[in-house]
């Protein structure tokens, strides 16, 4: 089989940036939520509008792999360039709908309800886009380059989830929040409506092969991958709580054991995603000199047995022990996950990889990685244990650390 040729510029930038605004748009919300709380549900008290608006965040559970199954159907039988377009476009109407949509003083119960359904169709539409665009990046690049590409890929993910943080930093500076949040969303709009306008202009050609199948054939599939997709979902569910912990999780618990404000969380938070955007291709080069499991295996362990000792350094620290905690977490996070996409498309063949992969991703990340912030506040709200918070964490660092050994272990009995 021949080798395919090295990606081209377009198909590099058309792949990124439609993961660049897939992050910012999911990010936005996750960052937003602290300030959103009070405006969404301003008659509970703020541990509790927090806690239910955080809930809100892994509202995707049902529908990112429901949307995963339908855009990976769509890439598999129809090609990569259709399925990504498709859901490009989709994500830019929805962006604009949710800066639209009212808060609590503006319609009453009807906002809680309208911003659930936002994050519905937002999942349901992105389910399409991160796994599919470093399926179709992968795809037409040698094998020898899939560890660095996987790890510049990721780092268009921490582009988005950058300027999302960026974005909610100014306006919470410039005390605009109340409207600030709508111009967010319209700037995602617009970002993405480019990116649909980039995808238009690649040949078909470039686009990855389509396998004639059918549903029936899809759901044979993923019977007969299941092993391959618990993997990939017990790891997305750590990779993306690794994430949740250090970016999202955060911003909010903090301030409620210290006396830094959010304002002061998110310029932090700002800067330690300029640390992971650096540092995601250079881990992605590190794994390919050292193998993609041992780097991720590490990274794993490290949690497991670093996260009680570092959460205990939170109650009382100072600002600068704060950094260099979160700074732990992040390297954490970008060690696992570089790799993250060489590892788990060479666990499929290419007429399954976009469905499987993708609804295996959007599984373990909405059902595993999801209510990590959610469930982390709930421990710490019910044993008043800073220690606690870090429970959760630590339980999807085990199962992915057993994954990815079991992984290990199928490959040398077979």
């Amino acid at each position: 089989m021949a080798q395919p040729q090295p990606a081209t510029r377009t198909q590099l930038w058309s792949a990124c940036l439609g993961n660049l605004f897939e992050h910012y748009d999911t990010a936005l919300f996750s960052f937003l939520s602290p300030f959103l709380a009070p405006l969404i549900f301003p008659k509970e008290e703020p541990i509790t509008a927090l806690i239910l608006t955080y809930a809100m965040i892994p509202l995707g559970m049902l529908a990112r792999p429901l949307g995963s199954l339908v855009f990976g159907y769509i890439g598999d039988r129809h090609g990569r360039k259709h399925a990504l377009f498709l859901s490009l476009s989709g994500m830019a109407i929805v962006s604009a709908a949710i800066a639209l949509s009212p808060t609590f003083a503006q319609a009453g119960a009807i906002a809680p309800l309208l911003f659930c359904i936002g994050r519905l169709l937002q999942n349901f539409l992105s389910a399409g886009e991160s796994m599919g665009g470093a399926i179709f990046l992968l795809e037409n690049t040698p094998e020898k380059k899939h560890d660095l590409l996987s790890g510049f890929y990721n780092a268009s993910t921490i582009g988005g989830i950058l300027l999302a943080s960026a974005g909610v930093f100014l306006v919470s500076q410039y005390k605009s929040i109340e409207t600030g949040w709508r111009l967010l969303y319209l700037f995602g709009c617009i970002t993405a409506l480019f990116g649909c306008f980039i995808r238009r202009k690649l040949p078909t050609s470039q686009s990855a092969p389509k396998f004639s199948q059918t549903f029936p054939h899809l759901a044979k599939a993923l019977w007969r991958y299941r092993n391959p997709l618990l993997l990939i979902a017990v790891s997305s569910g750590f990779a993306y709580a690794n994430y949740s912990i250090a970016l999202v999780f955060i911003n909010g618990f903090i301030p409620l054991i210290s006396p830094l404000t959010k304002a002061q969380m998110m310029s932090i938070n700002t800067a330690l995603l300029l640390l992971d955007f650096g540092t995601l291709p250079l881990f992605g080069y590190l794994a390919s000199k050292i193998s993609r499991e041992k780097l991720m295996l590490t990274a794993a362990l490290s949690v497991a047995v670093c996260a009680i000792p570092l959460f205990s350094l939170l109650k009382g620290a100072t600002f600068f022990t704060l950094i260099a905690v979160r700074i732990c977490f992040v390297i954490f996070g970008v060690a696992f996950f570089a790799p993250y996409h060489a590892w788990a498309q060479q666990l499929l063949p290419p007429e399954h990889r976009y469905a499987i992969v993708s609804f295996g991703y959007a599984l373990g990340s909405q059902a595993l990685g999801g209510p990590t912030a959610a469930i982390s506040l709930w421990c710490f709200k019910n044993t008043h244990s800073v220690t606690s918070a870090s429970w959760y964490w630590i339980l999807l660092a085990l199962a992915s650390t057993a994954a990815i050994l079991l992984k290990k272990t199928q490959e040398k009995t077979a």
